[in-house]
């Protein structure tokens, strides 16, 4: 090692997360080589650029342990009707017809992030309205929660559904009153029927969605993410991202259940691949989404009599979670409702007496509504946590409607989970929800939903707690504490630099700090400020 390679960096205030600050480090490549006084460094590497920010405050890289980019990827490539931009049924409508426009008959015509309690007064668009605005193109709405969406008459054809068409487990179609379908699709029937049926776009056009993409995590202080649902295209598209060297991020895949008979024949599990791209586990869902209604509960909603979906069969559970398990690989499986937590606990249990692994890491994936029992089991069990952070702040004000609120207040019990010592990690789902970390810091420590009511004050936590689980949390639940999450020798070089120190300003106050700049393996990838 030369010094000439070395880059030293200081700030009024750095945050290592291990419960100290230091004056500064030193990264030799993409590595932290040294921590300590500047003089001292300095001393040590006399060649070395030296980066001082000031008075700002520099803390580890945001990491985000379960959102979607290779989903993103093409998300951003198609309509956007996020509730922040459509605000009434006329404006969506318009929206979509303006993209068919631009798009030939018979190619699809694709919105997502619809969320109808709010841009459709809590009644979903129906297959008839889409049929008036795009009687020519496929058109495929899908709702925020990515658990269900809405197809018109084209689009139902093209992905080959009719009355009579079988439909995978846990897979539902809605009717109407006379028992026709009226165009909404849940579950294991958008992701096994419609999403397969929708072309891929080509490599370069997704690129450009990924950069876009990656631009805008860089932005809110991220470097590191869970992708926590990778189809065989959406490994394609990172892989060529990171052969390319344009993987700015760095990417831990949660493989899709459908291809475990491969990983399988292969012999790939948890860990294989780089700091850059590396696979994380294996995803799959027992029940549906918290923002869409649809998650596993014991108890029936507050505005209907049903549970909602179990979107895998409980012996089809079983099964992957014991192959998983028995691989060496992670079990990352989707649990919202406490109905869908319990299953998936029997699961694990079932797993582990037949093939003990102690130190397993297996992952709950969101973990939403939990009581005493589940939590007992959860910590008994060494399983993860990894809840929204964002919601009650994004989602908040319409939960009670969907499960009353008493449930409503013990959702993402953040408070709860650390109590019982289970580890814990942050995380956004987006697009889900939103990916801005600061949000999901003020939303996990005031618990405010939008509205300024405050959903479940005891599950509030500690600013120190919530950094934690942006950056220390979400490392080890990707099984890279080792690496990631702290400023210390050995640790990848990844931090961000803020105007404000989050550890002590007022919580209400958290989303007003200004993320300065971003940088991953010692290299600045992004700046408030023009270079």
């Amino acid at each position: 090692m030369t010094a000439s390679q070395t880059r030293i960096f200081t700030a009024g205030t750095v945050h290592t997360m291990t419960g100290t600050t230091v004056p500064a480090f030193a990264a030799f490549g993409e590595t932290i080589v040294a921590t300590g006084e500047v003089a001292t460094l300095r001393t040590r590497f006399p060649e070395a650029e030296v980066h001082d920010f000031g008075n700002a405050v520099l803390l580890p890289g945001f990491n985000d342990a379960h959102q979607h980019p290779s989903i993103m990827a093409e998300q951003l490539l198609e309509v956007d009707c996020s509730p922040e931009l459509v605000g009434s049924r006329a404006e969506l409508l318009a929206k979509l017809a303006e993209r068919a426009t631009t798009t030939p008959p018979g190619h699809w015509v694709i919105g997502c992030r619809y969320d109808h309690a709010k841009s459709t007064g809590g009644t979903v668009l129906t297959r008839a309205e889409l049929d008036r605005v795009c009687p020519d193109h496929p058109v495929f709405l899908r709702q925020i929660g990515m658990h269900w969406g809405v197809l018109n008459t084209v689009g139902l054809r093209a992905a080959g559904l009719n009355e009579s068409t079988e439909l995978p487990p846990g897979g539902e179609l809605g009717r109407d009153a006379a028992g026709r379908l009226d165009g909404t699709v849940y579950e294991r029937a958008m992701f096994e029927l419609v999403e397969p049926a929708i072309p891929e776009r080509g490599t370069d056009e997704r690129l450009a969605g990924l950069r876009r993409y990656q631009r805008m995590m860089h932005a809110a202080g991220i470097t590191s993410v869970g992708d926590a649902l990778v189809w065989p295209r959406g490994l394609r598209l990172l892989q060529e991202a990171h052969a390319r060297q344009e993987l700015t991020l760095r990417v831990s895949m949660l493989l899709a259940y459908s291809g475990l008979d491969a990983m399988g024949a292969l012999g790939l599990r948890t860990g294989l691949g780089d700091t850059r791209l590396r696979i994380g586990g294996v995803k799959a869902f027992v029940d549906g989404a918290v923002a869409g209604g649809t998650c596993l509960l014991e108890e029936p909603y507050a505005d209907s009599c049903g549970h909602g979906i179990q979107a895998m069969p409980t012996e089809e559970l079983a099964d992957f979670v014991s192959t998983v398990h028995r691989a060496g690989s992670t079990v990352c499986v989707h649990a919202n409702g406490d109905r869908a937590i319990r299953l998936l606990l029997d699961a694990v249990e079932a797993a582990q007496r037949a093939h003990p692994r102690p130190h397993a890491r297996h992952r709950i994936e969101h973990c939403t509504l939990v009581d005493p029992g589940l939590l007992a089991r959860i910590a008994a069990l060494g399983l993860i946590a990894v809840p929204f952070g964002s919601y009650v702040a994004f989602h908040g004000e319409k939960l009670p409607g969907y499960y009353g609120r008493q449930r409503a207040e013990r959702m993402f019990p953040h408070r709860a989970l650390l109590d019982a010592g289970v580890p814990v990690a942050g995380s956004s789902d987006f697009p889900c929800g939103p990916y801005d970390v600061r949000l999901a810091l003020r939303s996990c420590v005031t618990r405010r939903t939008a509205d300024g009511t405050v959903l479940g004050e005891d599950q509030r936590i500690s600013q120190a707690e919530a950094l934690a689980l942006y950056t220390t949390g979400a490392a080890y639940a990707s099984g890279e504490e080792h690496r990631k999450g702290t400023i210390a020798e050995g640790m990848l070089a990844d931090f961000v630099v803020l105007d404000r120190d989050p550890f002590h300003v007022p919580g209400e106050e958290l989303t007003e700090i200004e993320v300065e700049q971003t940088w991953v393996g010692a290299e600045r990838v992004w700046s408030r400020e023009p270079s």
